[in-house]
Parts: structure tokens; C-alpha cells; sequence
């Protein structure tokens, strides 16, 4: 299947099933509703994935989902067959957990588990901790700078276990100390696209940087945050904002010693009363002024569905970053789905990134653009499903999954 003709599918399904599970009667008296959605995927890394999803639903009596089954199978052409299980349950609107795993049935597995909960201890504390383990036949790597060649392009395959605790105490005036704590190892082996130079090659010019034979990671961050969204998960208002201090230490058993610094703000304005357009945007920088010390994989990047949406994931890699993300976010059509508040949302959006050897340079010099519009059906006060296509000015890439970018 071409590109440009799968993206096309995207949108067609992406539009297709919301309508037809609209249309589609509840029974009366259900608690749980199934819907079947068909998969077509395009991503820049790994091709074109086709599936099925089989949604059900869960939902309890003030019209809000409580848990969600969502496995489905899927076929590309270098993993296979892929069968995957995910779980999400929101017992209530400040706890929220999810369990997922799929293996393909000739390469590629990833299992994760994840929790987060608000205002625990009475309403003092926040936290949060995620285990994961993956195995990515796709991972790209082009050289470091913010201008690299797609001709510079290798695939390798990073086997990652690793796990992620962070606690965070509410203080007056929307304030927020956090802490948290990072455990990832990494081994490092040959890609699966047979048609890429492998990274651990010596033909490829990357096999001796470092960080190639994989490694440990072992880090404390530490920082403050201020927050006054009106919900994490699907906020129309307010203002996000968080600065923090990283420290990997061989000291702490980590294979290497490096400090990372990082700024995030996102900012949420509406622009009529109803909130059904809303003005997101979002803005990172993050500085890594040990980056020699650094393996190629902890190292700052931009590229993918969280950073410029044109891009596979990782297409530019150096010592520090920037980039902004802006979109509208249009409520276009909206009523009850299977006894649950749904919308359906346009978003055209905007990103601009860049990486950087030097902090002497300037962050806003040179930022690599990517256009696009992401369609995403929204059940409050949880889920979005988003299926968002952008082009840097070649050919398109489309994301699907779970969640806002941001």
C-alpha cells in the first residue's frame, strides 16, 4: 500500500467509526458497549501496520467510562502478527492505571504497567510509577545534528527494561515538588529493515559511538512545577509548567555520569465560553551540557508524535533541544456514545523543533517546521483517540493511539 494512499484510509476510518458508533444503539440497561474499529497505520519508522481493534467499554451511572478492554491484532510486514491485550481503569477521576502487552510473532514485544494518582494522603501528595519492557526492531539513529542526512539513516533494535517512581508534594498557590526516580537498561542489537546500514555495522560510521553496546541508566530528578489546568488528562484552561534537574551517576551503579536540565510549559486558552475551541500549545527545552558523557540513546531528540508529528521518532539527535507544539483544538460533533459523553475533534496544528551542539546557540534559529491536523474522538472526562497526520513538506506520516500530544 502507498503512503499516501494508507493516510487517506486513516482519516476515512478514524471518521467512519465514530460516526457508525453514534448511529449504532446502545441496549438498554448495558454497562459495557463493544465497538470493532479497523487499523491502518503509517508511521515513518516502521511502515504500514494493518489490524483490528475491539473496543469495550465499561461505563458507570454519571455517564463517565470506568474501564476500557481494547486488544487487537495487527500484521506489518517485518514484526508479523502482533496480538495485544490493554486494560485502562479509572476507578475514579483522580486514579487512572493501565496494563498493555503484545508480541509479534516474528519480532517485537513491549509490555508496560502504569499508575497515577492525585491528591493521595488527604491531598498532599501526587504520584506516579510505570515498569516497561520493549522490544523495537524500528529505532532509527542519523548521526547528531539538527541537519543530518536522510542518507545517514541505520536501524538497529533496543531491548529496554526499565521502570519510572515519581512522588510530588502539593503546595500553596498551585505549586508542586517533585521527585522522581529512573531505572532504564538498554542492550543494543541488529535491526530488522534489511534495506537500512545496521547501526552496530562498521560500515554505518556509528559503531563506535558511545552507548552502542548498550547500558544502565540509574537517575534522580528532582524539581517544581505549577499547574492550573482544569484537568490533566483533558484540559481546556489554564497554564502547565515545570522545571527540573537530572542526575545519572556511576556512583548510583548507573554505566554512565551525565546531568540533564529541562524546562516544559503548555498553555490551554478557550476561546468561547462553551470551550468548543480551545488554543493549545505546548514548548520544550532541554539542556545535556555532559552529552559526550552520554550514550547516543539518552541524548535530546525531536521527532514523533510528541515533538514534531512530520518525523519518525528520534529523526534528529544532538546535545540539547527545542521545539513548540500549537493547535486548535475544534469540537465539531458531540452527543452520548453507548451512554458516554463523546465529541469529535479537528485540530490542525503546528511544530517547530530543532537540536543543538552548543549552548551558545540560539534555541529559536533554524527550527525544523511540521504542518499538519489531527482528528480525535473524546470521552470525557478520560480517553481521546487520535489518529494525527503531519508532513514537514515531503511525503505525509500519520500517528494513532491513545491520549493528547500534550
Amino acid at each position: 500500500m502507498q503512503r499516501h494512499a494508507a493516510i487517506y484510509v486513516v482519516v476515512g476510518v478514524a471518521l467512519g467509526c465514530l460516526l457508525s458508533a453514534t448511529a449504532w444503539p446502545r441496549p438498554a440497561g448495558a454497562e459495557t458497549s463493544i465497538i470493532p474499529i479497523p487499523e491502518v497505520i503509517v508511521d515513518p519508522n516502521e511502515g504500514t501496520t494493518v489490524g483490528l481493534l475491539m473496543v469495550l467499554l465499561g461505563t458507570n451511572e454519571s455517564k463517565s467510562i470506568s474501564n476500557i478492554i481494547a486488544p487487537d491484532v495487527r500484521y506489518n510486514d517485518i514484526t508479523g502478527v502482533t496480538p495485544t491485550f490493554r486494560y485502562f481503569g479509572y476507578p475514579d477521576p483522580k486514579q487512572r492505571y493501565f496494563i498493555t502487552g503484545g508480541k509479534g510473532s516474528t519480532r517485537g514485544e513491549y509490555f508496560e504497567a502504569n499508575y497515577s494518582g492525585e491528591d493521595v494522603l488527604a491531598g498532599w501528595i501526587d504520584v506516579a510509577a510505570k515498569g516497561q519492557h520493549e522490544q523495537d526492531p524500528f529505532e532509527r539513529f542519523f548521526g547528531f545534528g539538527n541537519h543530518t542526512p536522510a542518507s545517514a539513516e541505520t536501524n538497529y533494535t533496543s531491548n529496554t527494561d526499565g521502570g519510572i517512581v515519581s512522588a510530588s508534594v502539593n503546595l500553596p498557590y498551585r505549586l508542586d515538588s517533585f521527585i522522581e526516580g529512573r531505572v532504564r537498561h538498554v542492550r543494543i542489537s541488529h535491526g530488522a529493515v534489511s534495506s537500512l546500514p545496521d547501526l552496530r555495522d562498521p560500515a554505518s560510521g556509528f559503531s563506535t559511538i558511545r552507548g552502542v553496546d548498550g547500558g544502565t541508566i540509574i537517575g534522580t530528578r528532582f524539581g517544581l512545577a505549577y499547574d492550573t489546568r482544569d484537568d490533566p488528562g483533558i484540559p481546556t484552561e489554564g497554564v502547565f509548567g515545570t522545571g527540573g534537574i537530572e542526575v545519572v551517576d556511576k556512583a548510583l551503579g548507573s554505566s554512565f555520569s551525565f546531568v540533564k536540565y529541562g524546562l516544559e510549559g503548555k498553555a490551554y486558552m478557550p476561546l468561547r465560553d462553551d470551550k468548543r475551541y480551545v488554543v493549545a500549545l505546548h514548548g520544550v527545552l532541554d539542556y545535556l551540557p555532559d552529552g559526550n558523557n552520554a550514550p547516543f540513546f539518552e541524548r535530546n531528540s525531536v521527532g514523533g508524535f510528541h515533538s514534531l508529528r512530520g518525523y519518525g521518532s528520534h529523526r534528529f539527535t544532538d546535545n540539547h533541544r527545542f521545539f513548540v507544539q500549537s493547535e486548535l483544538r475544534s469540537n465539531v460533533y458531540e452527543r452520548e456514545v453507548f451512554g458516554v459523553r463523546a465529541h469529535l475533534e479537528i485540530a490542525p496544528f503546528l511544530d517547530l523543533g530543532k537540536v543543538f551542539n552548543s549552548t551558545n546557540e540560539i534555541p529559536l534559529d533554524k527550527l525544523h517546521p511540521v504542518g499538519g491536523v489531527g482528528f480525535r474522538a473524546v470521552a470525557v472526562p478520560q480517553v481521546v483517540a487520535y489518529v494525527d497526520i503531519g508532513t514537514s513538506g515531503g511525503s505525509a506520516s500519520a500517528f494513532t493511539g491513545i491520549d493528547y500530544p500534550f
